[in-house]
C-alpha cells in the first residue's frame, strides 16, 4: 500500500461508500468488506445498524499500521484460496490425491443434481430430527453427481453442523466436515449465502470467536435480512450472551415465520426455560406435540423444565415414558440421572450414569452435558464441571447457556464452577436494539 503524508489534508477525508474505502486501499469492495467482518476495519454506519457506510482515512492509515498486513496475508474464512477449479467449461477439480476432469459432467447429472438439492430443500422446511439423515444423503448425492454444485456443498455444511448440534455426530467431528464443505462451496461461489451462513456458526460453535460471529451474522443479515440460519445465529449468541429477552424474540419470530419446521420452536422453548420460563416453555411444547412435532430435543427441554416446577421425584415417571420414546438421546437421560440422584434414588442415578459411560465405550463419544446433569444430581460437583468444560471445549449448543441454565444452579457458588467460567469467554451484550436489518445496497 501506498505511503501516505501524515500531514496532507486528505488525511482527514471522509470516505462514504464501499467503493470509495476500497478505491483509497487499493482493494476490491469485497475485501475491504471482509476486513471489517475479519480484523474490525473501522467503518460507522449513518442511522445505527442498517445505515449507508462511512469512516475517515486516518481511521484507515491508523489500522493498516497495526492490522493491514495480518489481513493482507491472513487467508479469507469467507473466501478461501481459489484452488485449480476454474471458471470454464472444462473445468479441473483436485480432491486429495485425486484429480477429475469436471468437463465431461453431462447436463443430465447437473441437473440430477440440482434436483437432489431442491428436494433436499424442500425437507428443510420440514427439518425434524428423523429426516435430517435422509436430507444430507440428498446432498451428498448431489455433489457426487456434480462436484461443482455449491449450494449441495452449502447445504451439506448446514446439515453437519445440525448433526453436531443434535449429538448424531460428535460435535468437533461434525464441525471439521461442515467447514471442510463450506470453504468447498466458497471456492466455487464465493457469495454462496448459505455458505456464508455456515462459516458464522462454525465460528461462533466451533471457534468461540464471538466477536467475529456477530459481526459475520451482521454482514449476512445486510445482504440477506429474511436469512433463516442467520437470524438463528443471532439469537443462539443471545442466548450465550444471557439476553434471553432478544433470543426469545428472535426466535418466536422466525419460527411463526417456519411453522412446519421443529428445530425453531424447539429452541425458543429451551430459551424461555433458561430465562426462568419453565412453565410457559412447557406450554409451548405441548402445543408443538398437538401440531403433530416431536423429537427427542424437545422432549429433553420439557425434562429440564418440569423438574423446575416440581419436586425431581414427581417427574420421575414422565421424564421416564420420554425416554422410553427416544431412547437414544443422551441429555434426556441425563435429565432422568438428574432427577434420580436429586429425589435421592442414588443407586438408580448411578445406574444411569454408567449406562451412558459403557455406551460412550461400545459406540460413540457421549455428550458431555448429558453426564454433568447426572452429576449434578448425585451431588458429584467437581466432576460435573469437568464435563462441562468438556462440553464447552466441543462445541456443544447446550454450552451456550451455561451462564443461565437454572439446572445448574447448585453450581453457582463452587469454586471449580467458578474457575471454569475464569477460562473460557462468553459474548458481552451489546446495548443495542434486536437486529433485524432492512436491505441495504452495497456498491460492488
Amino acid at each position: 500500500m501506498e505511503q501516505k503524508d501524515p500531514s496532507s489534508p486528505i488525511q482527514q477525508k471522509r470516505l462514504d461508500s464501499w467503493k470509495a474505502i476500497a478505491i483509497y486501499l487499493g482493494r476490491s469492495s469485497r475485501t475491504v468488506q471482509r476486513w471489517h467482518v475479519e480484523f474490525g476495519l473501522p467503518i460507522h454506519r449513518l442511522g445505527g445498524n442498517t445505515g449507508s457506510v462511512f469512516t475517515f482515512t486516518d481511521e484507515l492509515d491508523d489500522w493498516m499500521r497495526v492490522c493491514g498486513r495480518t489481513a493482507a496475508e491472513k487467508p479469507s474464512a469467507f473466501a478461501p484460496p481459489p484452488t485449480t477449479l476454474m471458471p470454464h467449461s472444462h473445468r479441473i477439480l483436485e480432491t486429495g490425491n485425486e484429480v477429475r476432469d469436471l468437463s465431461g459432467i453431462s447436463d443430465q447429472e447437473k441437473a440430477r443434481s440440482a434436483e437432489a438439492v431442491a428436494l433436499a430443500r424442500q425437507m428443510w422446511q420440514v427439518l425434524s430430527y428423523g429426516n435430517l439423515a435422509v436430507i444430507a444423503r440428498c446432498f451428498r448425492r448431489a455433489i457426487d453427481l456434480d462436484p461443482v454444485n455449491a449450494d449441495a456443498f452449502a447445504g451439506l455444511s448446514f446439515a453437519m453442523i445440525v448433526e453436531g448440534l443434535w449429538g448424531l455426530v460428535p460435535p468437533p467431528v461434525a464441525y471439521n466436515a461442515a467447514r471442510i464443505a463450506a470453504r468447498r462451496a466458497l471456492e466455487i461461489d464465493a457469495e454462496q449465502p448459505e455458505a456464508l451462513s455456515a462459516i458464522c456458526w462454525l465460528k461462533m460453535l466451533a471457534d468461540r470467536d464471538w466477536r467475529g460471529a456477530s459481526r459475520a451474522l451482521d454482514e449476512v443479515l445486510r445482504l440477506e435480512p429474511q436469512s433463516r440460519r442467520a437470524r438463528i445465529g443471532r439469537a443462539l449468541l443471545h442466548i450465550a450472551e444471557g439476553d434471553l429477552q432478544k433470543a426469545s424474540g428472535l426466535l418466536l419470530i422466525v419460527a411463526l415465520q417456519n411453522t412446519l419446521s421443529s428445530p425453531t420452536m424447539a429452541w425458543y422453548c429451551r430459551s424461555e426455560y433458561l430465562a426462568g420460563g419453565s412453565a410457559h416453555a412447557i406450554h409451548q411444547i405441548h402445543q408443538y406435540r398437538l401440531s403433530g412435532r416431536s423429537g427427542p430435543v424437545v422432549d429433553a427441554i420439557e425434562a429440564m423444565a418440569s423438574i423446575q416446577l416440581e419436586e425431581p421425584d414427581a417427574q420421575i415417571e414422565r421424564i421416564e415414558s420420554l425416554l422410553a420414546a427416544s431412547p437414544h438421546h443422551e441429555v434426556l437421560r441425563g435429565a432422568l440421572g438428574y432427577a434420580y440422584g436429586a429425589a435421592g434414588y442414588a443407586q438408580e442415578a448411578n445406574e444411569v450414569l454408567n449406562k451412558m459411560m459403557r455406551s460412550d465405550a461400545r459406540q460413540r463419544k457421549h455428550e458431555p452435558y448429558a453426564l454433568a446433569l447426572a452429576l449434578i444430581g448425585l451431588n458429584r460437583k467437581r466432576e460435573a464441571v469437568q464435563q462441562l468444560e468438556q462440553s464447552y471445549r466441543d462445541g456443544s449448543i447446550w454450552s451456550l447457556g451455561f451462564l443461565s441454565d437454572p439446572i445448574l444452579d447448585t453450581l453457582r457458588n463452587d469454586s471449580n464452577f467458578l474457575l471454569f467460567l475464569s477460562k473460557v469467554t462468553y459474548p458481552v451484550a451489546e446495548e443495542t436494539a434486536l437486529l433485524i436489518p432492512s436491505v441495504v445496497d452495497i456498491e460492488k
